[in-house]
């Protein structure tokens, strides 16, 4: 039979029930500590394209009213022969609008 002397000197061979115990509470408790870290990662990213989301179209329609009033005084510049040739070849050129 063994005795408590040859418990101990086993003990420091293999790995007991408690050790075992330890290293998944360790264990579990790193892996809380990283989901943890991950929600709040996914939480600032959902902040900041929520904001995107909320400012694209905004955005969008102050882009088309310019691009709109841009039009608008190329056309004139066109009708009234303020541009010379080249000028008006070179905007068509661009596709800006």
């Amino acid at each position: 039979m063994l005795d408590n002397k040859d418990i101990l000197k086993l003990s420091e061979i293999f790995v007991t029930k408690d050790d075992l115990e330890r290293s998944e509470q360790k264990l579990e408790d790193k892996i809380i500590e990283f989901k943890s870290e991950i929600q709040t990662g996914q939480d600032k990213i959902l902040e900041k394209l929520d904001i995107l989301l909320t400012e694209k179209p905004i955005k969008d329609a102050q882009d088309k009213r310019k691009t709109k009033v841009l039009e608008i005084h190329n056309d004139a510049l066109k009708s009234n022969k303020i541009l010379s040739e080249k000028q008006t070849s070179e905007i068509d050129g661009l596709r800006v609008f």
